[in-house]
């Protein structure tokens, strides 16, 4: 029987391998059991994997007495601002797999306030997922069109987008914005437009998502913002829930010293809540004491936006962000929006009157390196757990700890990959151990 897991931000795997109709049609049945009659907004990023998927959901949904609208193809966060806005939706469900390649999808769901589900709801979609899956879930062709209310959400997510923008004046600006091939292609350029800059479109789903493109590779953006001579440019993920920004020379500034800018020029301008900022135990040590100097506090929670919503929701709102480009601003979005984001770090640099990258040259990182090890699914937990690999965490932990540094290794939540980090002001010392480290799990994985 196909076991169904939940990752740090919703299933994932190769579509039509690890991912298929059937799982979908099963996330269908659950959310049924969960949400009986109930209406469920759908959207999908531009995969060709995504109508299928899409189709065996929604089949499945209205054949178990729910209601599907689907929205088509829309961001991750445009989608969770609509259900938050639709008194009538129950959830909503995303077919996307965000930053992976193009061979991959995903089922990303969620709750009725557009946050994603806690992890208790995940294990119990899990469970009656494996359920349905044993008794063979029933996919039925979606029986009713909702061709035009599709419309009117993606128009409502549209006038979102553009009423934030309108409130922005960077006419002064030229910025290359960088889609990915993805699910912000409809979106992108009008709403980046409504600030009054010029706006230069690339990578606008003429291509395949996320290849060579995008938050997770944005030199060719830089090389694209060069070209044009632009002031800054923009990049999104596959979902569009990221942004990752490139200044005037082509270079990709840090996203740590990204949620440093944003913090700063917050807490500038004023914004409630603004003394304080969420990240992850990844952020780097060198933005902490840089906040802490401008009065501003750094707290820090698991890796994962969904914790930063958490900790945001816990504390009455404000900002936070992820070194990945996961930038949340809870007056904004109930999640983090890739296009919101840029529209905010447009005004940003607007406001500065001063070159993106000049202002990223005053925040001071720690060195810091980040590096992976594939793991053969379903192995990532045995392989952390081995004592050969704890102990050589420990002894990494001891010697960046004389120079005042530290070591993270984890599991990822969306690729079979273990992940380390070392960061510290002795470059050569973290080096030295996060290539052991490297060097300790990958010898543990060839002996398995």
């Amino acid at each position: 029987m196909t076991t169904v897991r939940f990752g740090t931000d919703g299933i994932r795997g190769i579509a039509g391998e690890t991912l298929t109709v059937e799982i979908a049609a099963a996330l269908g049945v659950a959310l049924m059991q969960q949400h009986p009659a109930g209406l469920v907004l759908l959207g999908r990023d531009t995969r060709p994997s995504g109508p299928e998927l899409s189709a065996a959901l929604a089949g499945a949904i209205e054949s178990h007495g729910g209601t599907v609208i689907d929205v088509g193809v829309i961001p991750t966060p445009g989608l969770a601002s609509l259900v938050a806005g639709e008194p009538r939706a129950a959830c909503g469900v995303v077919v996307t797999a965000s930053h992976n390649p193009v061979e991959y999808n995903g089922l990303k769901v969620l709750a009725r306030d557009g946050r994603k589900i806690p992890d208790a709801e995940e294990r119990a979609l899990e469970a009656a997922m494996e359920r349905a899956l044993a008794g063979g879930p029933l996919i039925v062709a979606p029986s009713a069109s909702h061709a035009a209310e599709a419309q009117a959400y993606r128009e409502r997510y549209a006038r979102t987008l553009a009423e934030l923008a309108h409130s922005v004046s960077a006419s002064t600006l030229s910025v290359v914005v960088d889609a990915a091939h993805g699910a912000a292609s409809p979106f992108a350029v009008a709403a980046l437009a409504a600030t009054g800059a010029t706006v230069l479109p690339f990578a606008m789903g003429d291509g395949i998502i996320n290849d060579g493109v995008g938050a997770t590779d944005p030199a060719a953006l830089g090389e694209q913002v060069r070209a044009h001579g632009a002031d800054l440019g923009i990049a999104l993920d596959g979902d569009a829930d990221r942004c990752v920004v490139v200044d005037a020379g082509g270079r990709a500034i840090d996203g740590d010293v990204l949620i440093a800018l944003i913090a700063l020029d917050r807490k500038g301008r004023g914004v409630a809540g603004s003394e304080r900022a969420v990240a992850t135990v990844l952020t780097n040590s060198g933005v902490e004491r840089h906040l802490a100097a401008h009065g501003i506090t750094l707290e820090r929670t698991p890796v994962g936006d969904r914790h930063i919503a958490e900790r945001l929701a816990a504390g009455q709102g404000g900002f936070g962000g992820e070194k990945s480009g996961h930038l949340l601003f809870t007056e904004l979005s109930p999640t983090g929006d890739g296009l919101l984001s840029a529209i905010t770090v447009l005004g940003l640099v607007a406001r500065a009157g001063i070159p993106v990258g000049e202002m990223a040259d005053a925040v001071p990182l720690d060195p810091q390196l980040q590096r992976t090890v594939p793991v053969p699914p379903g192995e990532g937990e045995r392989l952390l757990a081995e004592p050969d690999l704890q102990n050589a965490i420990r002894q990494a932990e001891a010697a960046l700890a004389q120079t005042g540094g530290r070591v993270l290794v984890r599991l990822s939540g969306t690729e079979p990959l273990l992940r380390v980090m070392g960061e510290g002001p002795d470059r050569a010392a973290v080096t030295a151990a996060v290539e052991h480290l490297l060097e300790v799990a990958a010898s543990l994985v060839r002996g398995r």
